[in-house]
């Protein structure tokens, strides 16, 4: 009987999360969040070419692939997430990973982040934010920082390399 109690506790806990979630999702706004497979994340970081010491930035991290991949290269990394789910299913990545010393997980929107400290940011961005996007890294990011933006182009600049559907951009 204590067992089902249990069992029935952790169900009503579980509906509750998904309920609170499916209430607050929609009211943090942001992307619909597309994974980005294997390959992609290893172009990106080809393209990047990071080296040490240098600071990256994920806007809208998701699920913290290319905050993982790029702490195993030894990089500081920082993704800005506002998807609840997202974050946490992140910072257990990382944590799983062991690269909580490398890799980080913000709840907070990208928009309200100062990016001059970052040498690379990289961006899965939906068309409608991209010219927006332009304008901050243009007025926050130093001369040489390297952009890469997964699938959609900044409009009005011209990319150093593009592979597959990847772009990288240096200010």
């Amino acid at each position: 009987m204590l067992l089902l109690s249990s069992l029935l506790g952790i169900f009503w806990f579980v509906l509750a999360l998904c309920f609170i979630y499916i209430i607050v999702r929609p009211q943090v706004g942001g992307a619909v969040y597309f994974e980005t497979n294997r390959q992609d994340v290893e172009i990106i970081m080809r393209l990047l070419s990071l080296k040490s010491g240098e600071r990256v930035s994920d806007l809208g991290s998701g699920d913290g692939r290319i905050l993982i991949a790029s702490a195993k290269k030894g990089i500081e990394a920082h993704g800005y997430e506002i998807d609840p789910l997202l974050v946490w299913k992140s910072r257990l990545r990382i944590r799983r990973a062991r690269l909580g010393h490398k890799a980080y997980v913000h709840w907070k929107s990208f928009w309200k982040v100062d990016l001059s400290g970052f040498d690379a940011v990289v961006v899965y961005g939906k068309p409608g934010i991209m010219e927006r996007l332009r304008k901050k890294f243009e007025s926050e990011l130093k001369p040489g920082s390297r952009v890469v933006s997964n699938v959609y182009p900044i409009p009005g600049w011209q990319p150093k390399l593009v592979e597959k559907r990847i772009q990288l951009y240096v200010i």
